[in-house]
């Protein structure tokens, strides 16, 4: 089953960190349950049960449109929400004390050369975590490198499994953003997830990016 969320709660997500590129897992509430669930949100606008028919409902929702699957879905407050991050999410201790081989959440906060683009992908045209006003990624936001992004494009490698995404489907498209100097990222490997095996660059930007680093969007 998915829902959809009040304008206020979409927003609330969009100031929280993300789970890994384009999605968060939460814990919540329903209204008017008192049992915590875990739930998929996609572009901080639908929600989706974790359970044996995610998959199904994540190809619908990429499929048919986001907004199509809006205008039909039912409305669902969460309450006590928690976004999870990637370690919870697998409920695993990243074991490896090797930076090669950790998520970016776990690696050290760094500097951009302000020369460097770093590109995000999704399967949807309006992707919330770039600011179109300010030009800009919104904070707690995963990208990958361009470098890995020519990368996976020319050794025609599947997108969704390299970057450990929910949905099964095509990526549509690309979003390009240049760093400046004074912004701050961690860089890692995107470890296994969502049934995915990862391997991955990804790129995490804890603060986003300052106000005109959104180069602008281009199909995959």
């Amino acid at each position: 089953m998915y829902y959809r969320l009040s304008l206020s709660q979409e927003n609330d997500l969009l100031d929280q960190p993300e789970t890994g590129m384009g999605y968060q897992v939460v814990e919540a509430r329903k209204a008017g349950s008192y049992v915590r669930k875990k739930f998929l949100v996609l572009n901080s606008e639908i929600v989706i049960e974790i359970n044996a028919y995610i998959n199904e409902n994540v190809r619908k929702v990429v499929n048919e449109g986001i907004y199509s699957i809006k205008g039909s879905a039912e409305f669902i407050t969460l309450n006590a929400i928690s976004v999870l991050n990637e370690k919870q999410f697998r409920n695993l201790v990243n074991e490896s004390k090797n930076e090669s081989e950790r998520g970016a959440i776990d690696n050290s906060v760094i500097n951009a050369n302000g020369e460097e683009i770093f590109v995000r992908l999704s399967a949807f045209e309006n992707d919330k975590r770039i600011d179109k006003t300010n030009r800009c990624l919104r904070p707690g936001s995963f990208t990958t490198t361009m470098e890995d992004y020519v990368k996976c494009k020319t050794s025609n490698d599947d997108p969704v499994e390299r970057y450990a995404l929910p949905n099964n489907d095509v990526i549509k498209f690309a979003f390009h953003i240049k760093p400046m100097k004074t912004d701050t990222l961690q860089r890692g490997i995107v470890q296994p997830a969502n049934e995915k095996s990862g391997g991955g660059i990804e790129t995490y930007f804890e603060n986003g990016t300052a106000k005109g680093t959104f180069l602008g969007q281009t199909l995959y």
